[in-house]
């Protein structure tokens, strides 16, 4: 008589690629949207995007009302003493700039590590979640420790502000790590993975030729505020900020559309997208004549 190898007790092995295609889909990005329905850190992830993707919608309606978040060049001393209520609690005490930047973005790189080091099976069959993990990395290491030193003349921020961003980036570290390395399957050979990463490596260099510009834009020395040029800046005022919105956008077309990396892409143009229209203002009234008429805010040729 012939005897069956019969699996082990309690192990259901998949019948046919069926079986196997909706046990992967599971781990689809697009899956992410539905968390609400899960339970532990997939729901909990669910609910932060949620509140996160509110809370900054609704920032970005006060900002575009006429308030200025005061930081850098809206935190000078004539306007401090302008401000009421809660805008003037936000500028009592300020950080240094260095030690602020650091504070307040190292959560990113500390979820990063942590993250890595508990990983589960999904994430190291993948090389596309390392990949996309990988440039979350390389952005808050240039924004955490790069970028400080190699400021000068950066305004002190009010220590309100930098507590601001450090729960921004508490929240916004778990959701992207924790995802990447447990809930998501990311392809590295999947189109909106390659287009993607292309676009958000644009952004990077974008942004850090961005940075470069604004950081040699005085000598040593000087405070008087120049107008930029070059880079991006030839197109709009806000060459940062929109290079860093570009940054985040093609960092949610990798992430294949999840529902964290789209909450990181809306909280950051939400964010810093009025930011880049108050700029534009300032330089236009401080530079009247002078300020190049055919630059936009944010986008070129069109806002």
């Amino acid at each position: 008589a012939e005897c069956e190898c019969m699996p082990p007790r309690g192990v259901v092995e998949p019948t046919d690629e069926r079986d196997m295609s909706s046990a992967s889909a599971d781990f689809s990005p697009l899956r992410s949207w539905q968390w609400h329905a899960e339970s532990g850190d997939q729901q909990l992830i669910f609910w932060i995007c949620v509140v996160l993707n509110a809370a900054f919608i609704l920032s970005f309606l006060i900002l575009c009302s006429g308030v200025e978040a005061p930081y850098g060049r809206y935190n000078q001393a004539e306007d401090k003493a302008k401000k009421t209520g809660i805008l003037a609690l936000l500028s009592t005490f300020d950080v240094p700039a260095k030690l602020a930047w650091v504070i307040q973005e190292c959560p990113t790189l500390l979820w990063a590590a942590k993250c890595w080091l508990t990983a589960g099976p999904v994430f190291h069959a993948s090389w596309g979640n390392k990949m996309v993990l990988f440039c979350f990395v390389i952005h808050y290491t240039n924004r955490t420790i790069i970028f400080p030193l190699r400021s000068r003349g950066s305004k002190p921020i009010p220590f309100p502000i930098m507590m601001f961003a450090f729960t921004f980036c508490c929240c916004n570290g778990y959701i992207q790590c924790q995802s990447l390395t447990r809930y998501l399957t990311v392809s590295p050979s999947s189109s909106t993975t390659l287009i993607g990463v292309a676009v958000w490596a644009l952004g990077l260099y974008l942004n850090m030729d961005a940075d470069h510009i604004l950081r040699n834009l005085r000598k040593p020395g000087e405070k008087a505020y120049k107008i930029p040029r070059g880079g991006l800046f030839e197109y709009v005022s806000g060459a940062n900020f929109a290079a860093e919105i570009l940054e985040w956008f093609g960092f949610m077309v990798a992430t294949g559309f999840s529902l964290p990396g789209f909450s990181f892409a809306l909280c950051t143009a939400c964010n810093i997208g009025p930011r880049a229209v108050s700029h534009h203002r300032w330089y236009k009234e401080k530079f009247q004549e002078d300020y190049p008429k055919s630059r936009k805010a944010l986008i070129p040729f069109v806002w």
